[in-house]
This record gives C-alpha cells, sequence and structure tokens, in this order.
C-alpha cells in the first residue's frame, strides 16, 4: 500500500512538473493550499525532496520550490523509494538473503522475485512527464 506520505509526494512532483509551474518557483503556502497537505507535514516531505536533489528551494521574495531537472526523468518508483524504501517489498526475503530459514528450499521466493522485478520495471517506466 502506498503510505500518505508517498502520495502527498507524489502529488508535490507532479503539481512541480506541469508547464506552468516550471517557469517560476511555487511559493510553499500555494503548494501546500494547492495540494491541501498540512504545513508541517509538507515541510518534512519538501527536506525529503529536497536532499534528494529532485526539488531546489529559493528564498526570498520571489522564492519558491522548482522541480530539478526533467519529469521525464523522475519516475514514480524513485518517489516510492523515496518515501517508502522496504514498502514497495513484496516479501522480506526479498530484501536480504538469509533473512528467511527457508532460503533455497522455498518454492514461491523466484515466484515473488519476478513480481517484484516487474512492479519495479512498470514504476520505473511511468514517469511525471506522461503524468502531466
Amino acid at each position: 500500500m502506498i503510505t500518505r506520505e508517498a502520495d502527498y509526494c507524489i502529488r508535490i512532483v507532479l503539481h512541480l512538473s506541469k508547464p506552468e509551474h516550471r517557469k517560476q518557483p511555487v511559493p510553499v503556502n500555494e503548494l501546500a493550499r494547492a495540494m491541501t497537505i498540512p504545513s508541517p507535514f509538507l515541510r518534512k516531505i519538501l527536506a525529503k525532496l529536497i536532499e534528494a536533489g529532485m526539488v531546489v528551494s529559493y528564498r526570498g521574495r520571489n522564492g519558491g520550490l522548482s522541480l530539478r531537472g526533467e519529469p521525464g526523468h523522475v519516475s514514480l518508483l524513485d518517489i516510492l523509494r523515496l518515501t517508502d524504501g522496504k514498502g514497495l517489498l513484496l516479501n522480506q526475503c526479498l530484501e536480504k538473503k538469509g533473512i528467511c530459514t527457508h532460503q533455497g528450499t522455498c518454492t514461491v521466493h523466484g515466484v515473488m522475485h519476478t513480481l517484484q522485478a516487474t512492479m519495479e520495471g512498470h514504476l520505473q517506466a511511468i514517469t511525471f512527464e506522461q503524468l502531466i
């Protein structure tokens, strides 16, 4: 399941990807209002996006936020990995070897591995350029 944080993060990047918001920075209060995201939660999410280098913050009277780079270079998988990380895993055995006591004898592991790769491939293929 996609968390609320991931949902907000997707909506923020989508908003900043729109052509009308790529010309000048979007003020934080405008973003909070447009996305109906509580300010404290918005600031937490923005900190992650800025730290990851996906969003740029500009200070001053005409400051705000902008998407760094092109929307076609940011995928849904990028955002979900940033916000959820392990939340994308279908099973904990896919995270690291040795975590499962049935390793080597489990007939389900290969299927889960294939499903995981398929899901990640589809999410990687969906860019914000396509979504706008």
